[in-house]
């Protein structure tokens, strides 16, 4: 199978959640917007999302020893689409707080993550993290991507 758009079109059909992950590199608040994130278990509480090894922010998120995964709300699709072009949060006009991680305001999750492993995924890695910390500072509904386009649920 060499058909990468029709793949990425019936991929596209299964709506997802948006979150942007964050770190620290050297003081500065970096992200990448996401929606591989997924849960993976309660006890240990562990959660998971993957990057493809040949991006630019591998290098940034590959070496993490933690990071924040930041669920955004539906009304927070232009952070989503600024975020998947610069990862530089100051530059995507984002407001964050958080000592260990970024944590973005008006999120409607964050979860304090320390890295736990690392499997490779084809062109991709999948990162898994244990949740040390997490909230729920907002309760609105969160961004969906679907069929190549952030909405809301329902």
């Amino acid at each position: 199978m060499d058909d990468s758009r029709s793949l990425r079109d019936a991929l596209g059909r299964y709506p997802t959640g948006v979150a942007i992950v964050t770190t620290y590199v050297d003081g500065k608040a970096l992200g990448m917007t996401v929606n591989s994130f997924a849960s993976v278990s309660l006890a240990p509480p562990l959660v998971l999302w993957s990057i493809e090894t040949a991006s630019e922010r591998y290098g940034i998120f590959g070496k993490a020893r933690h990071w924040g995964i930041n669920v955004l709300a539906a009304d927070q699709a232009g952070l989503a689409h600024a975020c998947a072009l610069d990862p530089d949060l100051s530059a995507c006009r984002s407001e964050w707080q958080g000592k260990r991680v970024p944590l973005i305001s008006g999120a409607v999750a964050h979860l304090v993550c320390q890295a736990e492993a690392v499997h490779p995924g084809g062109d991709h890695e999948i990162l898994v993290g244990r949740v040390i910390e997490f909230d729920t500072p907002r309760d609105v509904p969160a961004l969906v991507f679907y069929r190549s386009t952030y909405c809301e649920p329902g």
